[in-house]
């Protein structure tokens, strides 16, 4: 290991911290957990509750609830439904009556989508406040339908654009073996109709793409397609942002989906800067994979990749999926246990300098983190903060500042700040 490869490794790092050190990221250690109940919103609710009538209860129809609809004995399943969310844009969820009452209390606050109004007009329409100058619009874009572009330079970390849900479905909804009967879920198929009939907007979901062949319920096909993955209270849901499912994949996009649970918005923030004209793009799938692989996960979409990097010459195509490789193999190697410190310096430098080259700027706080533990564990406690705080700086602009990333890296950098003054190190 030289000084010179050192120093290449540490000006990339400095130049991460620079990056992010001026912005302004709100990250409240002790923010009221949004998805446990409370004693505000801790009222449970479902089919037999004799009335909505009730502080913090949110709901504009009584739950249509089943427990059937799972082999699980007792495990009861409804929809709740508020038309009057969102600037009356509507929310139907489908849950568990203890997850939704976790969830009343953010529905209950109509300030935050009003305080965004003017970063998206409601009902899904790219037809904003005339006094607002919103960075984008959507036009159409040949081989695609329509898509956003910017209308002005969007510079990076910049928030483009912020909405908030219009259904979020607990995944026991959607199976993963969809079955060859074109018929979908039909055991859901009553949920997925109350879900869509007590929106305030039904044409916000019905002007959604679908991929789906056959008889599959309307809801279902246009959830399967647009909606992103989360965990709320412990489950895994899909959350359906239309305004932000307008924004075409790209796997080597230039903007982040980046769910905040606080408020339950999501955002797409730029993850490099933007230029008039170019169409603002997100991945559909995870970051970093080789062009196989993405081949094969982009498949649940049912359209082929036509992004500049699936596009590039063959050359270029198999010079990045060269470096994805390279950087999966130094990942495992860095965590084996027999690499020297030394060593684990040099694949740092090389892992940083590739995953730079393959501009995959959101996982970086995933990446420094496991540094920040590899380099505790190898007795370097220092370069373990310096990569810890750097890792929380960028998974506070990519990630939920108030999720368990977060915290957990908090919790991390507490314990070496620690260690480093019980070492009397400065």
């Amino acid at each position: 290991m030289t000084k010179t490869h050192h120093g290449l490794a540490a000006a990339f790092f400095l130049t991460a911290l620079h990056l992010v050190s001026g912005l302004q990221v709100a990250c409240p250690a002790d923010a009221l957990h949004p998805f446990k109940t409370s004693r505000q919103s801790g009222l449970l609710v479902d089919n037999e509750t004799p009335s909505l009538d009730l502080p913090h209860i949110p709901w504009t129809h009584a739950p249509y609830c089943s427990e059937s609809f799972t082999d699980t004995p007792g495990e009861k399943f409804c929809v709740f439904s508020s038309s009057a969310y969102n600037l009356h844009s509507g929310i139907s969820i489908l849950t568990d009556p203890e997850t939704a009452a976790g969830l009343a209390l953010q529905l209950n606050d109509l300030s935050l989508p009003w305080a965004a109004r003017h970063h998206l007009s409601p009902r899904g329409e790219f037809r904003p406040d005339p006094d607002t100058d919103l960075p984008y619009t959507l036009i159409d874009i040949p081989g695609k339908g329509k898509g956003v572009v910017a209308t002005r330079k969007i510079n990076q970390f910049e928030t483009i654009m912020k909405a908030y849900p219009a259904v979020i479905a607990d995944n026991v909804f959607f199976p993963q073996e969809e079955g060859d009967s074109g018929q979908g879920n039909t055991r859901a198929r009553k949920f997925f109709q109350k879900a869509l009939e007590q929106l305030g907007d039904l044409d916000r979901i019905k002007k959604m793409a679908r991929s789906r062949k056959g008889k599959v319920h309307l809801l279902e096909d246009v959830v399967r397609t647009n909606a992103f993955g989360m965990t709320i209270n412990g489950r895994d849901c899909k959350g359906m942002y239309p305004e932000i499912a307008r924004l075409n994949h790209a796997c080597d996009p230039n903007a982040f989906p980046r769910f905040t649970s606080k408020d339950l918005a999501m955002t797409a923030v730029a993850t490099r800067d933007i230029l008039p004209g170019e169409e603002i793009t997100i991945s559909y799938i995870p970051l970093g994979m080789p062009s196989s692989y993405r081949a094969k996960s982009l498949g649940n979409w049912h359209f082929e990749c036509s992004c500049g990097l699936c596009q590039a010459p063959k050359q270029a195509l198999e010079a990045s999926d060269s470096r994805r490789e390279q950087i999966v193999e130094l990942y495992v190697a860095m965590q084996d246990p027999s690499t020297t410190h030394d060593q684990l310096v040099e694949m740092t430098r090389e892992f940083i300098e590739l995953a730079q080259v393959e501009r995959l700027i959101t996982k970086i706080g995933e990446y420094y983190q496991v540094f920040m533990r590899l380099y505790y564990e190898k007795g370097d406690p220092q370069t373990a903060k310096k990569y810890g705080r750097a890792a929380l700086k960028f998974a506070e602009i990519f990630g939920d500042p108030d999720g368990g990333f977060c915290a957990g890296l908090r919790k991390d950098l507490d314990v070496l700040e620690r260690v480093i003054r019980e070492s009397g190190e400065s």
